[in-house]
């Protein structure tokens, strides 16, 4: 999946979209905000027409309810896979009864940052796409919570970013193949993030927009030349 930030330009993000689905990403999630949602998803419709990718929004928290309901309302009839963060990350209970009232789905980002609020989700019955990011988690042992109650409700998730470098990425690799990470992943090839023969280990990504998860340690894998110049000692 790629991710395309606030810009306030249709013409530019309609451009990228079109570079991104020629390089083989297979879903297009832009950043929206009050003001600024209904110009982006037009934009992203015309650039993805003849395609059948998923389109998604994430607002990281940068609406409220009631207030902005008329934003709301409208992302709802976009035909979204589903809305991402819309209320700030407390509103734990304002995501559960905006699930309840909208028909796309709602996934939470920076609400979930582990298996008791996993687990508060599900008693409440709220939204049921979660963005797991190993590293707000904690690691990957909570993430496993995350996961197996996810399996036990029904919930479908998907590994976030921040970005990280292709060796911090390796933990998020391995949790979008877990049972249950059913989405695409925010992982991407390391080129974009830090250019050609940058990173410490490379994450690319094939045509078809996939990533292989790797079988070998990450030792193994390690650039140690790129490591030894990304690296300083510290007095």
């Amino acid at each position: 999946m790629t991710s395309f930030s606030i810009l306030r330009s249709p013409d530019t993000l309609k451009r990228w979209i079109v570079d991104a689905i020629a390089a083989g990403y297979r879903r297009v999630k832009i950043k929206v905000a009050p003001g600024w949602d209904e110009v982006p998803v037009r934009a992203a419709r015309e650039a993805m027409a003849g395609t059948d990718l998923p389109l998604t929004v994430d607002a990281n928290g940068g609406y409220e309810w009631p207030e902005h309901e008329p934003n709301l309302r409208a992302l709802d009839e976009a035909g979204l896979l589903y809305i991402e963060q819309p209320l700030a990350p407390d509103e734990l209970v304002g995501h559960v009864r905006l699930s309840q009232t909208l028909r796309t789905p709602i996934c939470v980002d920076e609400t979930l940052h582990g298996a008791g609020v996993a687990r508060q989700l599900v008693q409440l019955g709220g939204p049921r796409v979660w963005n797991v990011k190993v590293h707000r988690m904690g690691g990957l042992t909570e993430v496993c919570r995350v996961a197996r109650i996810a399996r036990e409700s029904g919930a479908a998730l998907w590994a976030g970013t921040m970005p990280e470098s292709g060796l911090g990425s390796q933990a998020a690799l391995a949790a979008a193949a877990l049972p249950g990470f059913v989405y695409p992943s925010d992982l991407e090839p390391s080129a974009r993030w830090f250019g050609p023969g940058a990173d410490v280990i490379e994450l690319r990504m094939a045509a078809d927009g996939t990533m292989e998860v790797p079988g070998t340690s990450i030792a193994g894998r390690l650039d140690q030349a790129v490591f030894r110049r990304a690296s300083r000692r510290l007095h």
